[in-house]
């Protein structure tokens, strides 16, 4: 009997033949090799620095400027659990771009506008990121309310605001705001809820008494408006939930046109107040003659 067989014929695996890897097979098998490692650890609280992930991504041949960027991309705000999944969406809003100057310069001047124009204040400071939340004095209050309105500008009325600026290189950084619209979220929700079900209750109230003078069996008759009450009922209520959801759409979608600008205008230098209305704009030409 062969001695090989069995158990002792196994083939150590640095007696393979190598095998050549593409690209993007080489992304596959570090994505794959670090979902085993994540499942076969059982500590929590198996944290890397951005330094120690900085050098093993410059080991495997990645280069710095991209793991840099790759890192920076992290989301600064998590939504919370109830938000996740739910038929709104979430509303946390997050907005980056690559900026040219230096970090600490960007940081300063994106802060200095957030203070002076949306009417934030600074809550909590680090070297390469401020949190901001609405100023809640009485004047800034009122400025907000005339200069910014509502139906136009949503980065003033976040509930926080996180900026963060940081080196990809000596010439460029990284920009990114977090906004989040909670407070949006959940009037939109709670809108929908208490307006549709005083709504849906008027409507299938409605087709209830109406289905009472009906010729019916006195048993048809019952189940014909309990029948018609819930579907007056739900479909009311769906209907204003649709409403309430759409509105909070364009909210996300207007201020991500609004994050979207402040950026453009920091990337290309501008000024980082938005262009005037087109009123203030003629005024201001009349005015100085051009």
């Amino acid at each position: 009997m062969n001695s090989d067989q069995g158990g002792s014929n196994a083939t150590d695996p640095k007696d393979l033949a190598p095998r050549a890897i593409t690209r993007r097979d080489f992304e596959t098998v570090i994505r794959r090799a670090a979902e085993l490692s994540a499942t076969e650890s059982e500590r929590n609280d198996d944290l890397l620095s951005e330094e120690e992930v900085l050098r093993i991504a410059t080991e495997l041949g990645l280069p710095d400027r991209y793991v840099r960027q790759a890192l920076f991309e992290l989301p600064e705000i998590d939504a919370d659990e109830s938000a996740r999944g739910a038929w709104f969406p979430e509303p946390v809003l997050t907005a980056m771009r690559v900026v040219p100057g230096r970090s600490t310069d960007l940081l300063r001047r994106v802060e200095d506008y957030l203070s002076t124009r949306e009417y934030l204040q600074v809550v909590r400071r680090r070297a390469d990121r401020s949190f901001l939340m609405p100023a809640e004095d009485a004047i800034s209050g009122l400025a907000r309310g005339l200069l910014r309105p509502s139906s136009r500008y949503y980065l003033s009325r976040a509930r926080r605001v996180i900026l963060s600026a940081r080196p990809i290189d000596e010439k460029t950084s990284h920009v990114q705001i977090a906004l989040d619209l909670s407070e949006q979220r959940k009037r939109a929700m709670q809108g929908g809820w208490i307006g549709g079900s005083f709504a849906g209750l008027f409507v299938g109230g409605g087709i209830a008494v109406g289905l009472a003078f009906v010729d019916l069996p006195s048993a048809l008759q019952v189940a014909s408006q309990i029948a018609g009450f819930a579907a007056g009922f739900a479909g009311t209520l769906a209907s204003l939930m649709t409403g309430f959801r759409a509105a909070y759409r364009r909210q996300i979608a207007g201020a991500k046109f609004e994050l979207d600008g402040l950026l453009d205008r920091a990337e290309h230098g501008q000024s980082l107040e938005p262009p005037p209305a087109p009123w203030r704009k003629r005024l201001q030409q009349k005015l100085l003659g051009h």
